[in-house]
């Protein structure tokens, strides 16, 4: 046989071997949600690693801790839909989604807000990403 192979390993996947070939696209459920609360000291929204206010010609903006800056928002809930699908799409690696489908919800109170975020999304993931939601 002179060192050649006729036969690729691909082709001889036993039962208890893990298939390391290309990922294959598939569809994903995603979920995410932040709650803010309001700071009346500083008079604005905050959460752990983020805070949100509305300018002097009422645009919202946010920063976060890492150096993300959204900012020319008409609205709050705007802006939250914008910084937590954004997250959302980051945490679970779907850089590649071909096709992405987003609900959101939102509560208040007067010193609380929930966004909650879900995403239909057809991708590439890679394999480690949990299939379950996330708490941002």
């Amino acid at each position: 046989m002179n060192g050649e192979c006729d036969m690729f390993h691909a082709d001889t996947l036993y039962d208890n071997e893990e298939n390391f070939g290309l990922p294959e696209i598939e569809e994903r459920d995603l979920s995410a949600s932040l709650t803010l609360r309001w700071s009346r000291k500083r008079k604005r929204w905050e959460c752990r690693n983020a805070f949100f206010w509305q300018d002097a010609k009422n645009k919202w903006s946010c920063r976060s801790q890492d150096g993300r800056y959204y900012y020319g928002f008409r609205s709050l809930r705007a802006l939250l839909k914008s910084y937590v699908g954004g997250l959302l799409c980051e945490k679970s690696l779907c850089y590649s989604a071909k096709n992405a489908r987003a609900k959101y919800w939102f509560s208040q109170n007067p010193r609380r807000v929930t966004c909650c975020v879900t995403m239909r999304c057809t991708g590439f993931f890679p394999p480690c990403f949990p299939k379950g939601g996330m708490k941002l």
